[in-house]
């Protein structure tokens, strides 16, 4: 038996976020908030000035 497939043997990082069904959560909402977000401040500071 080789030692990566021993039992005691911990997962790796992303395995424990993906497992997380919290943090999948809230990275769903937060990721696309803030970039929509930023994306509309963006688009609102390009807003050419009236004259």
């Amino acid at each position: 038996m080789s030692a990566s497939n021993s039992s005691n043997a911990s997962p790796h990082a992303m395995q424990k976020l993906l497992d997380n069904n919290w943090t999948l959560l809230f990275l769903g909402m937060v990721v696309p908030t803030v970039f929509y977000t930023l994306w509309g401040l963006w688009d609102v500071i390009n807003i050419p000035v009236g004259k």
